[in-house]
């Protein structure tokens, strides 16, 4: 997984959260990685809290997500 470089911040890059906050630190540059993180939290929270909603957000300034 190739992890995003914080001295670009035009770059879109992909944040996974959960209930619309960050699952982790991790900005990912393709989707498919994001998509893996995604994969496990939703494993995750099948088993400890089906209510939560698993998501992936494309942004240019993953500052901003928290």
């Amino acid at each position: 997984m190739k992890k995003y470089n914080n001295n670009d911040p035009l770059t879109d890059v992909y944040v996974v959260t959960r209930d619309r906050r960050r699952t982790s630190d991790k900005n990912f540059t393709h989707e498919i990685d994001a998509k893996k993180e995604a994969q496990y939290w939703i494993g995750i929270c099948k088993q400890h809290d089906p209510a939560s909603k698993v998501s992936i957000v494309k942004t240019n300034k993953p500052r901003k997500i928290r």
